[in-house]
C-alpha cells in the first residue's frame, strides 16, 4: 500500500534455523507496522519473496536495482504423487518456486545449482 519494504537479515548464513525464523517473525511485523528504518533495509544481496500468501501459484520477482538475486515462493497445494514404496498416489504439497538473477553477479550455472539445492533442502527439511 505505501510502497515496499525490504528489511534485511545480516549474517543469515551464521544464523540457526530457529534464530532465522524469529527474527523473519519479528522484521515481518515490524513492516507491516510500517517501522522499518531505511538501514534496515540496506546491503543485501539476495531476497525472499513469498507471493504465495495471496493466492498466488508463480510469478516472475524481478530483483532490486542493489540486489543480486531474488527468490520467488509461489502458493503450496496439494497434488497426486506416486509413492513407490506404497505403489499408489499420495497427496504432497507443491509449490512453484522461481530465482530471478542479475547475470552481471552471477551466471545461469550457479543460480541454476543454487535452484537445486534450495529445492533439496525444502523438498527434505531435515537437511536444514
Amino acid at each position: 500500500e505505501d510502497g515496499i519494504m525490504v528489511p534485511i537479515i545480516r549474517s543469515a548464513d551464521k544464523t540457526s534455523l530457529v534464530d532465522l525464523t524469529a527474527k523473519y517473525k519479528e522484521l515481518v511485523n515490524l513492516a507491516r507496522q510500517r517501522r522499518i528504518s531505511p538501514d534496515m533495509q540496506t546491503g543485501g544481496i539476495a531476497a525472499v519473496s513469498n507471493f504465495g500468501t495471496f493466492g498466488v501459484e508463480w510469478g516472475t520477482p524481478i530483483p532490486l536495482p542493489d540486489q543480486t538475486l531474488l527468490l520467488g515462493l509461489g502458493m503450496g497445494k496439494k497434488a497426486p504423487s506416486w509413492d513407490e514404496s506404497k505403489q499408489q498416489f499420495v497427496p504432497k504439497t507443491e509449490a512453484q518456486i522461481t530465482l530471478s538473477f542479475d547475470h552481471r553477479s552471477i551466471d545461469g550455472g550457479g543460480a541454476g545449482r543454487l535452484l537445486k539445492r534450495v529445492i533439496e533442502l525444502l523438498e527434505d527439511p531435515r537437511n536444514l
